[in-house]
């Protein structure tokens, strides 16, 4: 059968057009930003000096949380968010630490048997924590933005 299209107000849906195409470049502006700081925390770990682990995890904490506010800014800083948003953003957050030392442990493992593999560990645990972080941080603002 032929269906008619469901009219509209031309000014309106002109708007809620422009609004979903606002925020969908803005969540892939925000992805772009959140795998550029991944990637540059990634070569921060593929740094070959020993004895500077400390200092290298240091520098990627005071990174993550300079993502973490970057993205908070590209977002405007939105409140409103509610107890199942914060408890997801912590969960997010142990979960982004839980599955970076697996990364780790994972390519320790393979460094057992293949040689050089071993060396990319930091660099895949800082990748891997840096980007769920992102992820959990850009979700967090996301909820409390209004869509509407």
């Amino acid at each position: 059968m032929n269906q008619e299209p469901i009219k509209t107000n031309s000014i309106q849906g002109s708007q809620s057009t422009t609004r979903s195409s606002s925020l969908a470049h803005l969540g892939r502006d925000i992805r772009n930003l959140i795998l550029d700081y991944a990637l540059g925390v990634a070569l921060l770990g593929l740094i070959p000096l020993d004895g500077l682990l400390t200092l290298k995890l240091l520098v990627a904490a005071l990174i993550n949380i300079k993502m973490m506010w970057d993205i908070g800014a590209r977002w405007g800083f939105p409140k409103g968010q509610d107890i199942l948003a914060i408890a997801g953003n912590l969960f997010g957050a142990l979960g982004a630490f839980a599955l970076s030392v697996l990364s780790w442990l994972t390519f320790f493992s393979l460094g057992l048997f293949f040689p050089y593999i071993g060396s990319l560990a930091i660099a895949a645990a800082l990748f891997t924590i840096t980007w769920m972080l992102g992820q959990a941080t850009h979700q967090f603002y996301a909820s409390g933005h209004s869509h509407f």
